[in-house]
C-alpha cells in the first residue's frame, strides 16, 4: 500500500490494468510514454526499462501478478518500506509509516542508533528501525503473490573499479560533458525562473556560469548568511558579472532561531524524516523569506550544485591517494579508519569502545556486501567514496531536495546526472586527488569569465567584532596545541562565526556547558532529531 501524498510532487495514473505512482524529472520522457510503458512491460525488462530512465525519480507500480517500487540512482527521492501483518507499506515518510502500523518500543535497531548518534545517518540499507528498510540508490522492491518479495539492484556507481585511462586524455570529454549537463538543464528549464543559491566555492559558480554560457536569462541567484561572511561578496560579485539578478537573504541568531523553532519548520522537518539521517539545515530560512514575502515564484525551479565537489574527489583523505603496498588487513582497516574519522565525529566524548566496535562492523558488512576490496589497490579512495555516496551522500547531502519539494518546488540535480556519475566513476586517481581535472576544466573554459580572477572559498571572520578577542584566543592556546585551540574555538566562538547561524536554536549558555564535547552544531542537529523521533526522554544520549 502506496502512503503518498500529492501534496509534495506524486502523480498517480492508471497504467492499463496496473496503477502507477511517481513522482520526480525523467530527461527525454513524457508522462504519457512512461504511463504507456508502465502499462505493457514484463517483469523481465523492469531492471533495463529502470536503468533506461535518465533522471531523477521514484515510482511505485503496482499489478495483479506483481508489484515494484524504484528509486533512481542516486535516490533523488528516496523510498522506505515495511511488511507488517501481510501488508506492505511504501512511502517517502517516516511518520506516515508509523502512523499506519504502529511503534513498539522495542523496534529501535540499536546499532543503527549508535552509527546515527554519531554522524546523522545510518549504515546500509537500514533505517533507525528495525522492521522498516530503505531503498538504496538504483534499487528496486519486487513484491509478489504470497507475499514474495525481495529487493534488487539495476545500477551501481562503483568508482573503485579498475581503469586504464589517463587524466590528460579526459580534458575534453570533462569539458563536453559539462556542456551536455547544462544543456539537459536548459532543455528541462523550458524558460522557467531558475534559482542558484549561489556560493565562494566551485559548484553552485559552475551552475551559474554554465546557464550564462548557455545564454540562458531567466537566472536568480541568491545568497544567504550571516551579514559579511565569505560567501556573500564574492558569490555577488559572480552574480553581477553574469548579468544575473541577485538577491542577499541576511541571517542573524535571533532569526534564524524563531524560523526554526516555528510549525512550519517543525512540518517541514517531519515531511524530510524518513528515518536514514537528520534534516539538511541550510536553505530553509531563505526560502521562507523569499515566499513569504510574495517573491518565491512557485514555477521556479531550485538548482544547487550538490555534489560536484564529492564526485570530483575533493572527498578523498590525503592517506588514501597515497599508494603503498601494505596487506589487505591493513588496507580495510585504513579505509575504514578514515571514514569514521571523517564522518563519525559529531560527539566525540560518546564514541565509546563498544560504539567504535559496533560502527566499524557495520562498515565492514557493508564493504563486504558491494563486493569488499578493490582488486587494485589503487583504487581504494573509489572503496571509501561509494560508501559515504551509499550512506552520507544519498542519504544526507541530497536529502536537502526535500525542502524544495515541501515548498512546492521543483529541482535539478546537474551535477548528479548520470553523465556525470559515469565519467567520475572510471577516472583515474591522479585527476581526482586535489579535484585536479576538475578545477582544470573549469578553470581552462572560464565560463562566463568569473574563475581565473574571482577568489574560491576565501576565508575571513565574521563578525569583526570577534576578529581581535579570536586572534588573542588563538595566541594564549599556542603552547597548549592545536587541538586544544580547535576545541576551545568549536565550543565558545563558533557559535558567533557559523555562516548560517548553524547554533541558534540553542542558547549560548547551553552550547559552551555542553558537557559531551559536540564536535559542531551539526552534533545538535543530530540530538534534536533523535529526541524527536526515537525517544523523547534521551535515554540513547544517555548510554
Amino acid at each position: 500500500m502506496p502512503l503518498v501524498n500529492e501534496k509534495y510532487g506524486w502523480k498517480i495514473f492508471s497504467a492499463g490494468s496496473r496503477k502507477l505512482f511517481y513522482r520526480g524529472f525523467i530527461h527525454g520522457c513524457s508522462i504519457s510514454s512512461l504511463i504507456e510503458k508502465a502499462a505493457e512491460i514484463l517483469y523481465e525488462d523492469v531492471p533495463a526499462w529502470l536503468d533506461s530512465l535518465n533522471g531523477h525519480f521514484s515510482i511505485i507500480l503496482l499489478g495483479a501478478d506483481w508489484s515494484i517500487a524504484a528509486v533512481d540512482p542516486v535516490r533523488g527521492y528516496p523510498l522506505i518500506w515495511t511488511r507488517d501483518n501481510n501488508q506492505f507499506y511504501i512511502s517517502n515518510n517516516g511518520p506516515e509509516i508509523y502512523r499506519a502500523i504502529g511503534r513498539k518500543k522495542d523496534d529501535i535497531d540499536v546499532a543503527q542508533l549508535d552509527a546515527f548518534l554519531l554522524s546523522g545517518f545510518t549504515i546500509g540499507p537500514r533505517t533507525l528501525f528495525k522492521n522498516i528498510n530503505q531503498l538504496e540508490p538504483g534499487t528496486f522492491l519486487t513484491i509478489r503473490q504470497k507475499n514474495e518479495y525481495f529487493v534488487s539492484t539495476y545500477h551501481e556507481w562503483k568508482p573503485m573499479r579498475n581503469t586504464h585511462l589517463n587524466s590528460k586524455d579526459l580534458i575534453e570529454p570533462l569539458s563536453l560533458i559539462n556542456e551536455k549537463l547544462i544543456e539537459k538543464l536548459v532543455k528541462s528549464a523550458k524558460g522557467r525562473t531558475i534559482i542558484v543559491p549561489l556560493s565562494a566555492g566551485l559548484d553552485s559558480r559552475f551552475i551559474a556560469s554554465g546557464l550564462r554560457e548557455a545564454g540562458y536569462e531567466n537566472v536568480w541567484c541568491i545568497g544567504y548568511g550571516r551579514q559579511g561572511n565569505r560567501e556573500v561578496g564574492v558569490a555577488k560579485k559572480i552574480a553581477k558579472r553574469l548579468g544575473y539578478k541577485w538577491d542577499f537573504i541576511k541571517y542573524t541568531n535571533a532569526c534564524v532561531s524563531k524560523a526554526s523553532m516555528s510549525d512550519d519548520h517543525i512540518r517541514y522537518e517531519e515531511y524530510a524524516n524518513c528515518f536514514t539521517s537528520i534534516p539538511f539545515p541550510q536553505d530553509y530560512v531563505a526560502l521562507k523569506e523569499l515566499q513569504t514575502s510574495g517573491r518565491l515564484d512557485p514555477d521556479s525551479i531550485i538548482v544547487n550544485g550538490q555534489s560536484g565537489d564529492f564526485t570530483s574527489g575533493n572527498h578523498i583523505p590525503r592517506n588514501l591517494t597515497e599508494i603503498s603496498s601494505i596487506s589487505n588487513d591493513l588496507r580495510l582497516e585504513k579505509i575504514i579508519d578514515a571514514i569514521i574519522l571523517k564522518h563519525f565525529k559529531h560527539w566525540p566524548g560518546l564514541l565509546t569502545a563498544k560504539r567504535l566496535q559496533t560502527i566499524q562492523t557495520l562498515l565492514k558488512n557493508e564493504i563486504d556486501r558491494v563486493g569488499g576490496l578493490p582488486s587494485d589497490p589503487s583504487r581504494d579512495h573509489g572503496l571509501y567514496e561509494l560508501i559515504e555516496f551509499r550512506d552520507r551522500q544519498a542519504k544526507y547531502v541530497i536529502h536537502g531536495q526535500r525542502l524544495y519539494e515541501y515548498m512546492g518546488l521543483s529541482w535539478r540535480l546537474p551535477l548528479w546526472e548520470r553523465e556525470s556519475l559515469d565519467f567520475w566513476e572510471e577516472a583515474p586517481l591522479e585527476a581526482k586527488s586535489r579535484q585536479n581535472l576538475y578545477k582544470h576544466v573549469l578553470m581552462r573554459d572560464n565560463w562566463g569569465g568569473v574563475w581565473n580572477d574571482i577568489p574560491i572559498n576565501p576565508s575571513n571572520i565574521r563578525p569583526l567584532w570577534l576578529y581581535t578577542i579570536r586572534l588573542l584566543a588563538k595566541c594564549l592556546h599556542a603552547p597548549l596545541g592545536v587541538e586544544r585551540w580547535h576545541t576551545f574555538e568549536r565550543r565558545y566562538l563558533n557559535y558567533w562565526m557559523s555562516p548560517l547561524c548553524s547554533y541558534a536554536q540553542w542558547p549560548y549558555s547551553e552550547v559552551v556547558s555542553e558537557s559531551r564535547n559536540a564536535y559542531g552544531a551539526i552534533a545538535l542537529h543530530i540530538k534534536k532529531y533523535l529526541d524527536n523521533s526515537v525517544n523523547d526522554s534521551s535515554e540513547w544520549f544517555l548510554k
